[in-house]
């Protein structure tokens, strides 16, 4: 059974879920208030945040796993994202759905969302 890893007897419980998103990630130019300088999705250290455009939503945590080599501010490019924070709620994350790339209060950043993956983590 996938996501639930058995231990002797008994079924260990499931304590979160975590997210990954496959999505489109457009960079805002530096002079339109995007980035100065490129990110390496591949490097898995860029670690901005969502939040839903027009909505006084919380923001979500999010870290680069995966894309090409080098995006510049400007360029977009394919991606996967992971969602840090522990236990999530996905309902929202329809394929489609375009989300503000933050850098602390500053959006850098379109992430229009491709497919969304699920998988349970075992304590």
């Amino acid at each position: 059974m996938h996501g639930i890893a058995k231990s002797g007897l008994s079924a260990r419980i499931i304590a979160a879920v975590s997210g990954f998103l496959e999505a489109i990630v457009t960079l805002l130019p530096a002079d339109a208030g995007g980035r100065l300088r490129p990110i390496a999705p591949r490097d898995g250290n860029y670690c901005p945040a969502l939040r839903r455009a027009l909505q006084d939503t919380p923001s979500i945590p999010i870290r680069f796993i995966e894309g090409p080599p080098w995006i510049a501010p400007g360029q977009d490019g394919k991606v996967v994202v992971e969602i840090e924070g522990g236990a999530l709620d996905c309902a929202g994350f329809a394929s489609g759905l375009e989300l503000e790339l933050v850098e602390g209060q500053r959006v850098v950043g379109i992430l229009t969302v491709v497919r969304l993956w699920r998988e349970a983590m075992v304590g």
